[in-house]
């Protein structure tokens, strides 16, 4: 059997410079599984580790949620980060099984190909689905938030995730024991509200992308 779906690899950055990883590998483990359970609808292939510590991957029918996805995973390992590859092309091992480890393709060549591209541009994300238009736009939209999120500090970071939990710069203030004042201005040198307008597009155009796999392992290929 083969058939197209959406391939997406993570190579975990400097992985061999962690030194709690069984630690380390629980936080992947449990990551994957929330993803698993939050987006199931979307994935063909539960999200797995595939190489120790160094890589994770999944399967999915549709990539309305890759963004999401992506980043869920990088909140969850932070400090630590990620690079991706998303392909859309044919699967053409084990695919009835809906295990990756055991699925192989063009589709995951292609990615792999694309995280050690990634590895020589020092650039964390690239996409492949068909479409050379929207690979460039969101791509380089991606791209760019990434290495805007990358001279956040640790402060700001913090600041920034509690406040897309509340939206209320007094209950973040009074969280992590700072002023109203220190949290309004981290939120406003880190570009928070200028990322989220572009985080909020970057979803918008996934999911109203028309492309999705039919999952019926009956209607496969042969």
């Amino acid at each position: 059997m083969k058939q197209k779906f959406y391939v997406l690899l993570g190579d975990v950055i400097q992985s061999r410079q962690i030194d709690n990883r069984d630690d380390f590998q629980k936080i992947i483990e449990k990551t994957c599984k929330n993803i698993n359970t939050t987006y199931a609808e979307g994935i063909y292939a539960d999200f797995k580790i595939l190489k120790g510590i160094d890589e994770i991957g999944g399967v999915l029918s549709s990539m309305s949620n890759i963004y999401k996805i992506i980043t869920k995973i990088l909140d969850d390992i932070y400090p630590k980060t990620i690079r991706f590859a998303l392909v859309f092309d044919y699967i053409d091992t084990a695919l009835e099984t809906r295990n990756i480890t055991k699925m192989d393709g063009v589709a995951f060549h292609k990615a792999s190909e694309m995280i050690r591209e990634l590895k020589m541009s020092k650039l964390m994300f690239d996409m492949s689905v068909g479409d050379e238009m929207l690979d460039m736009a969101i791509t380089g939209q991606i791209n760019l938030i990434f290495l805007l999120k990358k001279n956040w500090s640790a402060t700001q970071y913090n600041i920034v995730r509690e406040y897309e939990k509340t939206n209320k710069q007094s209950e973040v203030a009074k969280k992590l024991r700072i002023t109203q004042q220190a949290v309004s201005k981290n939120l406003k040198r880190s570009m928070w509200k200028e990322i989220r307008t572009f985080e909020e597009k970057i979803n918008f155009i996934l999911q109203g992308y028309p492309q999705e796999v039919n999952t019926n392992v009956d209607d496969l290929l042969i």
